[in-house]
């Protein structure tokens, strides 16, 4: 229940944060496409919070992530102050892609680790 209310509420923030009239700070980032980079963070933690609410099947966290990606940018086209850019899709779906190959790495690093004290014991 507890991870339910906490992705609810990263999902308001990365919301109102993609959504609001005028990027947070315009100043704050001085070097080129690191737009790109808060895109790839927000969506990494939006998939890893998604995850551990609802364990939903791969198909469909991605599915919904990419609906709701496209769905900002689209939104994002008719705010004063704001744009619709394909790339922030992508970076979007690089930072979703992200979290789900380093939560196979980790598994699997895990599982390897239990399979070494299994047979040393």
């Amino acid at each position: 229940m507890v991870s339910r209310i906490l992705f609810a509420c990263i999902m308001l923030g990365v919301s109102v944060l993609f959504l609001m009239q005028s990027p947070p700070t315009p100043g704050a980032f001085q070097f080129p496409h690191a737009d790109k980079i808060v895109h790839f963070g927000l969506f990494f933690v939006l998939a890893a919070s998604f995850h551990i609410a609802f364990r939903p099947p791969l198909w469909f966290a991605w599915t919904s992530l990419f609906v709701y990606a496209v769905a900002i940018e689209l939104i994002q086209h008719y705010i004063p102050g704001r744009g619709a850019d394909p790339w922030d899709v992508v970076a979007d779906m690089v930072g979703v892609a992200a979290f789900y190959a380093v939560r196979k790495v980790l598994l699997y690093l895990l599982a390897t680790r239990k399979r070494r004290r299994q047979s040393s014991s």
